[in-house]
């Protein structure tokens, strides 16, 4: 490694250490926001619409928003499966993390992480999506009680985690880069669907009940014993009190494409 690299490197782990101990010490006194994320963005570790977050040995950078189709796309708001692919089949069509868009839904698994992929990013993984979303304390502004036929324009609420990422909860699913096997997850047999009554340091499902546990916001869980399946995490704005940081659909088909379904992109730093 030659030494304009390696200093880089360390520039770059000593940025992302400051911020988490900046975002550590406003937790700890009740603050809430993006202040380090946003010192960071300025240095253009991450870009705009992103923020970095340290995962154990590795780090990432989140986006902030769900993801939108950016402006080179035919079909800025997409509004069913159609317009996916014609989003699809511009080359120049990539997905951004943008304030104030329409959240690309009707759109598989497949579908989005070839739009992460466009933009040199991927899909979070259940441990880092649990992860991100774990410091979010007040749902109370996310949408999930919405009667509208659509979801939010990304942003549009104060529903945000301690690190300035928007709307993990509600308004729309969003995909996760894992899968279901037989109702196997990890190699261990997945519970029944119900209420979520236990999960294991991914947020994953542990044991599900009939009744709903406060302890775990109430939120749902659903499974299926039959195929390979993807996973949808966090609710989308008609799922009522089932919707939160529980809450999760392990029983999707990897083609499946709905109003209720996005996705979030994020990238490893390197």
């Amino acid at each position: 490694m030659n030494k304009w690299h390696k200093s880089t490197l360390i520039a770059i782990g000593a940025l992302v250490l400051s911020t988490v101990a900046i975002q550590a010490s406003d937790i700890a006194r009740g603050v809430r926001g993006n202040l380090g994320g946003l010192a960071l963005e300025s240095t253009s570790i991450c870009g705009e619409g992103s923020v970095p977050m340290l995962f154990g040995a590795h780090s990432l950078c989140v986006d902030v928003y769900e993801a939108s189709a950016g402006e080179a796309c035919p079909r800025r708001s997409v509004e069913n499966q159609l317009h996916t692919q014609e989003n699809a089949n511009s080359s120049g069509c990539t997905a951004v993390s943008q304030k104030d868009a329409d959240p690309w839904n009707f759109i598989s698994l497949t579908q989005a992480q070839q739009f992460c992929a466009r933009s040199n990013k991927r899909l979070p993984t259940n441990t880092e999506w649990y992860k991100i979303v774990s410091g979010l304390s007040d749902q109370s502004s996310c949408i999930f009680n919405s009667s509208g036929s659509k979801p939010s324009k990304t942003g549009s609420t104060n529903c945000v985690t301690p690190s300035g990422v928007y709307d993990m909860v509600g308004n729309v699913w969003e995909w996760i880069d894992d899968e279901v096997h037989n109702g196997t997850y990890k190699e261990r047999e997945l519970p029944e669907s119900g209420y979520v009554s236990l999960v294991d340091s991914d947020g994953v499902v542990l044991t599900t009940s009939v009744v709903a546990s406060s302890e775990y916001g109430n939120d749902y869980a659903l499974t299926s014993t039959v195929g390979t399946l993807g996973v949808i995490r966090g609710g989308f704005y008609g799922s009522g009190d089932d919707a939160g940081i529980f809450s999760q659909n392990l029983a999707v088909p990897l083609d499946f494409k709905s109003v209720g379904v996005g996705f979030r992109c994020v990238k490893d730093i390197q």
